[in-house]
């Protein structure tokens, strides 16, 4: 099959989406003939990507699969209109490409959550019945959006659900990174077919290492708008109470906030570092007795399965969260760490403590997390299963 991936953001970048979309880039290739076309590296910000580490994929950074299209807009200014202005210029040139393009493919393959690239893929486009149409869903949308409160959607709240449903209506199949999903998408386009994709590992990255003898806790990735920054700072200032050892490895909009938070507090047991490429976050994970990840209290956030609860259990480290729903039952029902859905600051330092206490217990925790891992968690074998999915 001759396959487009169409993502804001792609390899070098952090993050869980720019791996995602990596990985799917790689396994596909494969058996396939794969292209991507995806944006100038610039999240978080666009000056890291001048040190040479995070190109550290030569066979990508010189591949002729991938197209970058240049921006004049900034992704990165203050100002959320800016943004928007950022994302309807990409949708532009992605339209462009797309109409000019798309009879050279068998399958186009289009990601959110930045809406409008799938907006630009399936609206006011000549539908070709030989091109099969993947819209992937990593987030509720516009749902989401309003959880975040920066955008006043309320005002267009009857359009924006009106282009969710056609959206979905408009994609000949759809997968989803969260089981949670399903359902919700189902009520719009009852029969749609849908394929759970979560976010994974790949073989060369499976490692474990023995649990440190100096328990410590890690916190890895985006401090933005769904991460519920006020518990965050909380929980630190528990942990620091405990003296328990806790080491985030921040980036996004409150990350500034954060650190300043910490420094200001002069805390011995906390500490705050830079964005660092995904190798550097698995190697230091890995030194780590618990993983944590928390969300926003909303129905929308607390209902989503984020890169951070996967990249614990793939590094066989437990997993403590105030997430619900599917992940809450994924991690309690598997014995790979401690879920209390809307916990507490208090409750997840409790459950903190509870493995801290327990060397047993954590033992149980790996082992359950290394088992998961291989039944549901390998890019190699969940690309597979979406091969024939889309095919």
């Amino acid at each position: 099959m001759k396959i487009l991936l169409i993502t804001q953001n792609f390899y070098p970048e952090i993050g869980s989406g720019a791996n995602r979309f990596k990985n799917l880039y790689i396994q596909l290739s494969k058996k396939h003939d794969v292209k991507v076309v995806t944006t100038i590296p610039s999240y978080p910000n666009e000056r890291m990507y001048n040190d040479e580490k995070y190109w550290n994929d030569d066979e990508i950074t010189h591949s002729n699969d991938i197209l970058r299209i240049p921006m004049r807009i900034d992704k990165q200014s203050k100002s959320m209109y800016s943004r928007v202005g950022y994302y309807l210029e990409l949708a532009y040139k992605v339209r462009h490409f797309i109409k000019s393009y798309q009879r050279e493919f068998d399958v186009i393959y289009v990601t959110s959550p930045n809406i409008f690239l799938p907006w630009a893929t399936f609206f006011f486009q000549k539908q070709i019945s030989s091109v099969t149409k993947v819209l992937e869903i990593r987030d509720l949308w516009p749902d989401s959006v309003k959880d975040i409160e920066k955008l006043p959607v309320d005002r267009f709240w009857g359009t924006l659900k009106f282009l969710e449903k056609r959206m979905y209506k408009k994609a000949d199949k759809i997968v989803i990174n969260n089981e949670g999903f399903r359902e919700h998408i189902l009520s719009m386009t009852p029969g749609k077919p849908i394929f759970f994709l979560p976010n994974a590992f790949n073989n060369g990255e499976i490692d474990f290492h023995p649990p440190s003898s100096d328990f410590k806790v890690i916190y890895t990735g985006n401090i933005g708008h769904a991460q519920s920054y006020h518990q965050l700072t909380e929980v630190s200032e528990l942990l620091e109470k405990e003296q328990i050892h806790f080491n985030i490895i921040a980036y996004g909009a409150n990350a500034p906030e954060f650190k300043e938070f910490i420094e200001d507090n002069n805390f011995k047991y906390i500490n705050v570092y830079g964005e660092k490429t995904r190798d550097e976050c698995l190697h230091l994970i890995r030194q780590h007795n618990v993983q944590l990840s928390l969300l926003k209290e909303t129905d929308v956030f607390l209902n989503v399965l984020p890169g951070k609860v996967i990249d614990g259990i793939g590094c066989g480290v437990p997993v403590v969260t105030n997430l619900g729903g599917f992940t809450n039952a994924l991690i309690n029902d598997n014995d790979v760490g401690i879920a209390v859905e809307k916990g507490s600051s208090e409750q997840i330092v409790e459950a903190i403590i509870k493995i801290k206490g327990n060397y047993e217990l954590e033992a149980q925790f790996r082992e359950n997390a290394k088992k998961l891992l291989n039944e549901k968690f390998l890019w190699e074998n969940n690309t597979e299963e979406l091969s024939r999915f889309i095919r």
